[in-house]
């Protein structure tokens, strides 16, 4: 199902020339009808009713939905894709059509839905409808008609070029994806254990995990080079067999092209104090990226649900009361093709559909059009110099430059920012976001125009959902 809804994205994406927009609708259904939902998807040859043309119905408030549970207590939650919208109610020339009145999405083509959750509800007059073979599986603790992860062989080592003198982070891999997280975290633990034992107390173990796995191991001295060197040659136990591993320098050497370049992105490059990097890094896929901006009907079927969804939390939190007058989709082809990619890493990585939820971004209005072209970044460790071409002139905090930057050099001190760590702050509030919109658009009259950012963030599931 992933693989076709991704294929439909993939040819609407050709046709809009732009990425289609996404919702998520609930639907409601029959109790014997949920599991092959999941399995197979939505089948257009079962439909019936069709009062507002020929589609599958999705309802954007689950109260709506719960009138087609038959009686029951369940119903998905899908990720829908909208192509052309229809020109009338008989969504006769497009793929989907809004109903305003009835709250409903009507979606023509199956594959531009992806169930992703199914929830189930107490309510009164519902559950007294039930399928024993959905009740069994969900009372299971794992379900699954997926093929279990079979052996697979690492590749062979490659050589360690760790140069600098010493290092306080180690990177080890690749490890064997079909063994457990706490067994080789067991296993590298027991290596250091037997082969330096006066770095062993109090390291941390953190499985990385894709086609095969990698330990990343903090510690809590710094390893001189050749010690690190000659682990590469120490026998490694894993999963009780024995062989030899490559462990080299987390930080990474300018010799070597940096192995984190993930999406065309190293966490470390904008560090200097806290988990640099200092690897060869190739030019940043965005370098030569543009955008444009694309006027958003606020009427129309995405339109209404952000600014409806926006207005939720008013008034903010200084005791506004703000007023949408305007939302645009941002269309950079290579943010959204570094995000499909990116995707496409987790769900291998992972061996599931990652979930993607929008999140508002609220910043320094004057760096908008940076995060419109390069995407949103973690902050960096050190200050924005005013002396500085890219990061001066703008009351920033941190610098918006990697950690070659000659300018800015000084090493931030916190106060009240950032208080959860070096991260990009998303909220599901709009009134949340809102603290942190600065350096608006002075309109006069003790008006201002601030612009708020509505990102799609991908991430796992956790793992009691």
């Amino acid at each position: 199902l992933t693989h076709h809804y991704h294929e439909r994205r993939r040819a609407l994406t050709a046709r809009l020339q732009r990425e289609p927009d996404e919702l998520q609708g609930f639907h409601g259904t029959r109790p014997v009808n949920v599991l092959s939902i999941a399995q197979t998807g939505f089948d257009s040859g079962r439909r019936a009713g069709q009062v507002y043309g020929s589609g599958e119905y999705f309802a954007k408030n689950p109260e709506v939905s719960r009138g087609y549970c038959a009686g029951g207590a369940y119903m998905f939650v899908c990720r829908l894709s909208l192509g052309q919208p229809s020109s009338g109610m008989r969504n006769a020339d497009g793929d989907h059509i809004w109903v305003p009145s009835q709250q409903y999405y009507v979606i023509s083509q199956p594959a531009q839905i992806l169930p992703q959750y199914i929830v189930r509800f107490q309510a009164a007059g519902y559950g007294g409808t039930d399928c024993p073979e959905l009740s069994r599986v969900l009372r299971m603790p794992r379900w699954s008609t997926k093929r279990e992860r079979q052996v697979t062989h690492v590749p062979d080592n490659r050589p360690c070029v760790m140069s600098m003198s010493s290092t306080d982070a180690l990177c080890m891999g690749f490890l064997h994806a079909n063994l457990t997280d706490d067994r080789l975290e067991a296993d590298v633990c027991a290596f250091f254990g037997r082969h330096a034992p006066g770095f062993a107390k109090g390291l941390r173990v953190h499985i990385a995990s894709g086609k095969f796995k990698k330990a990343h191991v903090k510690l809590t001295a710094p390893m001189p080079r050749e010690l690190v060197h000659a682990l590469n040659r120490a026998p490694f136990v894993e999963g009780g067999k024995e062989r030899t591993i490559c462990v080299d320098d987390a930080h990474g050497s300018p010799e070597q092209d940096c192995p984190r370049w993930i999406a065309g992105y190293c966490r470390g490059r904008n560090l200097r104090y806290t988990h640099s990097c200092w690897c060869r890094h190739r030019e940043r896929p965005t370098e030569r990226a543009t955008y444009d901006l694309v006027k958003v009907d606020v009427q129309g079927a995405k339109g209404n649900e952000i600014a409806e969804r926006f207005m939720q939390s008013a008034p903010f939190h200084d005791g506004s009361t703000p007023r949408v007058v305007a939302i645009h989709a941002v269309k950079n082809d290579t943010l959204a093709r570094l995000h499909e990619e990116y995707r496409s890493y987790l769900r291998n990585k992972n061996k599931e559909e990652p979930v993607a939820r929008e999140l508002y971004h609220g910043t320094n209005n004057r760096i908008i059009d940076v995060l419109f072209t390069h995407g949103l970044q973690p902050p960096a460790d050190f200050e924005a110099s005013e002396a500085c071409p890219v990061s001066g002139g703008k009351g920033l905090c941190t610098s918006l430059c990697n950690n070659d930057c000659v300018h800015c050099v000084e090493r931030h001190k916190w106060d009240r920012c950032h208080m959860f760590g070096l991260g990009i702050y998303l909220a599901d509030l709009s009134q949340k976001s809102h603290r942190y919109c600065s350096q608006p658009e002075d309109l006069g009259g003790g008006r201002r125009r601030f612009r708020m950012v509505l990102c799609s963030v991908l991430g796992r599931a956790p793992a009691n959902k």
